[in-house]
């Protein structure tokens, strides 16, 4: 069962993903560059600390969205918001040192932690864009990656912190964005 969770989570990420891409190409979609970046780069950090302790079926995503954040990124330097700050610099510099953390010095529990955080701060422009600018993202993409996040949490072979940190975080960011986009959107249309 949790083989077939881990799939269609896969399978989930890509459904859920190609009304972002066509928005994203059709110019409707304006994603972060930066956002985007590091989102690949978490994405592999986590599948890769996720696998090396077990997760299994559970990780697999984590390797979808890699592939999927890395074409959202590319796209994002024809249709997307570009501003490089001096923060996001410092973000991909804790993005190099997570690896390390789990590479070189094999402390996967400390890196983990930081790929959550690089995470939470590189939701920060999109949620910063999102507030002003609601419609410029594709809502249904995000409540499909809630969704996702849950099943990924029941399709984990092994529950750790390594393994489930990373996922429960998802949960609630994307809930909350989801929330954010559902608010402002009223309130934009009310104005």
């Amino acid at each position: 069962m949790r083989e077939f969770l881990g799939i269609f989570t896969v399978v989930l990420a890509f459904i859920g993903y190609m009304p972002y891409l066509r928005d994203t190409f059709e110019g409707k979609t304006k994603p972060h560059l930066i956002s985007w970046f590091l989102w690949t780069l978490v994405s592999f950090i986590a599948f890769g600390l996720q696998w090396s302790k077990g997760a299994g079926a559970g990780s697999y995503a984590n390797f979808a969205m890699g592939l999927i954040c890395f074409t959202l990124f590319l796209a994002s330097f024809k249709n997307g918001t570009k501003q490089i700050k001096s923060l996001d610099i410092l973000f991909f510099a804790m993005a190099v040192l997570a690896t390390i953390l789990w590479l070189v010095i094999d402390m996967p529990v400390w890196s983990i932690v930081l790929v959550v955080l690089i995470d939470v701060f590189s939701f920060v422009p999109t949620f910063v864009k999102s507030w002003s600018k609601p419609w410029q993202e594709t809502f249904s993409t995000w409540i499909l990656n809630t969704v996702r996040q849950g099943l990924i949490l029941l399709s984990l072979q092994e529950i750790n912190i390594v393994t489930a940190l990373f996922p429960l975080y998802a949960l609630i960011a994307n809930s909350l964005f989801c929330t954010l986009l559902i608010i402002r959107r009223k309130a934009v249309v009310n104005l």
